[in-house]
């Protein structure tokens, strides 16, 4: 037996030995995920899984100590996430933690060893174990590490077993980084550096297209469409390209992506968020923590460039973005939340492009060969899901398995064209390797390889840069049971709402903004004519919402709540969370206020949507009596 079986309270991973320090949490994802379990009890992002051999003739004695070698080289093993005295997140460093190894006896017991979540704020962030057959198997929340975060503590995890079979020192880097370094270092040039980026922000999130791809959803969680395609000439390709073009292949795969979605889509104006990492800067890139975010990047297309063109403009987006990102992340999304509220749309967070090509040693690349030859061997793999790692409607990405590069694509299915799915990751491929074969590639050019590029519809438009169903919009509007007709028409680039109904436009428009199946861009007609039942004629934005509204019991609730959360007296239900002057990390005190007072029924998502908080009371229910 590899270890002892014990009752569940002494299974559990515990700290010791005091606390060693504290400081503020290091900006990305982990920030999101810190208010997700603040608000709710768990993550948004499920937990890593890892099932890790054991070298033979190991002792439980040995792996125990392999295990607490980890725990004491990287901080955020020892570490609970909590929040500071202004509510804001904060990381408490143990001086140890206790990991016992109880035995997950089954398949049923080692589904809840790792998907059972954490209190994040009491215990440690990582469990251990043992399987029957001798494997040490570990859950380990996203709050303390993304995938890359979780690759380099397995790598150590790895490295210090096959050190104690083979009786020597682990081979490993003198000294870990550690997050709260990272996150002192973000703050070292105080609030001017923040505003700066902010104001930045405010002026190009306005022009930051609403979607990348034609804007048109159906019914919620529609299923996503996946392709992906393992491609020797892409990886014979991007070798090529980075010697000729003196680009990463990060930036190289990402320049195909634009050119592609603009040919696919005839699009001349192209936002997606990148997600990047922290860890590209040698000081960070060892740095096991949560850093990932995602960076908008808009890329203009105007005059038909070259792949290198592309490049240029794509190098400079990057440039401009990621000297603007190295602060506070859920300020970054406080602002986007105001941009959304101003312009009557939801910015498109759920379109992101990925490239973590490592494991290719490019300079060693066989480039003997003609890359066009290679295409016939490339393998197109489809699926269709609509699982947790389906929050998206565009999702495109690179990644490296055996020294070959995969391109993957992922796009919701009642997207026009997604059918074609394997034809876009074969688009990229080819763009990529006919660039490389001369160093550039035209964009007339690059049109020809597509094969079957999307074109849009009778009644469809090019409205501020994004292709809009028009029939979409309407459907929408119909699906309101206040609304006796609706007809969505473009006017001048301009979109108008005709519409039968005795609401306001107001209404309508946070209808509109409220409608959302988990991953869709949505934007707000300009314009709404409304026809009401006595004859009467009334129009408007939607924008011009009344300061006050009607207070129900939830209405009530909900404004007292957000105003003893964030220090307000008394805000107007006609704006949104955040256009009242509502904090994202302040947001676990408005869902504390709520359950209170007998409500519930509220996200963090939901408080960054650009709608009322009259729209957002009508989501809350009261809490049910046995739990009250």
């Amino acid at each position: 037996m590899h270890a002892n079986r014990m009752n569940p309270d002494e299974e559990k991973a515990t700290f010791a030995g005091g606390l060693e320090r504290t400081g503020p949490m290091q900006s990305g994802i982990g920030q999101l995920e810190w208010v997700n379990y603040q608000a709710g009890g768990r993550g948004h992002h499920p937990n890593h899984e890892w099932a890790v051999p054991v070298p033979d003739g190991l002792s439980d004695e040995a792996v125990g100590g392999a295990v607490s070698d980890l725990l004491l080289r990287h901080e955020v093993l020892r570490t609970a996430f909590d929040a500071d005295g202004e509510g804001a997140p904060q990381q408490r460093v143990h001086r140890n933690v206790l990991a016992p190894l109880p035995v997950v006896e089954d398949g049923e017991a080692r589904r809840l060893f790792y998907e059972s979540p954490f209190d994040v704020a009491d215990e440690p962030p990582i469990r251990f174990g043992r399987a029957p057959e001798g494997e040490l198997v570990a859950a380990l929340a996203h709050i303390a590490a993304d995938g890359m975060g979780g690759w380099i503590l397995l790598t150590d995890l790895n490295e210090l077993l096959a050190a104690r079979a083979e009786n020597r020192a682990p081979r490993l880097s003198a000294e870990a980084p550690q997050p709260i370094e990272r996150a002192l270092y973000e703050r070292e040039a105080g609030r001017p550096r923040v505003e700066a980026a902010l104001k930045y922000w405010r002026t190009a999130l306005k022009g930051f297209p609403v979607t990348s791809v034609p804007l048109s959803r159906t019914a919620p969680g529609a299923d996503i469409l996946r392709a992906t395609i393992e491609s020797p000439a892409a990886t014979q390709a991007l070798a090529a390209l980075q010697r000729r073009l003196s680009a990463t292949p990060a930036s190289l795969f990402t320049a195909a992506v634009y050119t592609a979605l603009a040919v696919q889509f005839a699009r001349t104006r192209l936002g997606l968020s990148m997600t990047w990492s922290f860890r590209e800067h040698p000081t960070t890139q060892d740095v096991a923590a949560a850093v990932f975010r995602d960076m908008p990047l808009i890329v203009d297309l105007e005059g038909r460039p070259s792949f290198s063109e592309v490049l240029r403009r794509l190098e400079r987006s990057l440039l401009l973005s990621g000297r603007h990102m190295g602060f506070d992340v859920l300020e970054f999304h406080e602002c986007a939340g105001h941009v959304d509220a101003e312009r009557g749309s939801f910015l498109s967070g759920p379109e992101v492009v990925g490239s973590t090509i490592y494991g290719v040693d490019w300079g060693s690349v066989d480039q003997s060969g003609d890359p066009r030859d290679l295409l016939p061997k490339s393998q197109v793999v489809l699926e269709r899901t609509n699982g947790f790692g389906d929050g998206c409607n565009l999702y495109i990405s690179a990644y490296v398995e055996d020294e070959r590069v995969h391109i993957h694509s992922r796009f919701d299915a009642s997207i026009p064209g997604a059918r074609d799915d394997a034809g876009f990751v074969t688009l990229v491929e080819a763009i990529l390797v006919h660039a490389s074969v001369s160093g550039d590639l035209a964009f007339e050019e690059a049109e020809a390889l597509a094969a079957d590029p999307w074109r849009p519809g009778a009644r469809w438009a090019l409205v501020d840069g994004v292709w809009v169903d028009l029939d979409c919009i309407a459907d929408r509007l119909r699906a309101h049971p206040a609304v006796r007709h609706a007809d969505v028409r473009e006017e001048d680039g301009r979109v108008t709402a005709q519409v039968g109904t005795d609401l306001q436009p107001w209404e309508l428009r946070d209808h509109l903004l409220s409608a959302d199946n988990g991953r869709g861009a949505v934007l707000s007609p300009h314009r709404f004519v409304v026809d009401r039942t006595d004859g009467t004629t009334v129009t408007g934005s939607g924008a011009d919402r009344p300061m006050k509204a009607p207070a129900g019991a939830a209405e009530e609730a909900l404004g007292k709540a957000v105003g003893a959360a964030n220090d307000l007296t008394e805000p107007t239900m006609a704006g949104t969370y955040l256009t009242v002057g509502g904090r994202l990390h302040l947001a676990p005190r408005v869902f504390t206020a709520l359950r209170e007072s007998g409500f519930e029924g509220l996200t963090i998502e939901d408080l960054r949507r650009p709608t009322s908080l009259t729209a957002l009371a009508r989501l809350l229910r009261q809490v049910p009596e046995e739990r009250t």
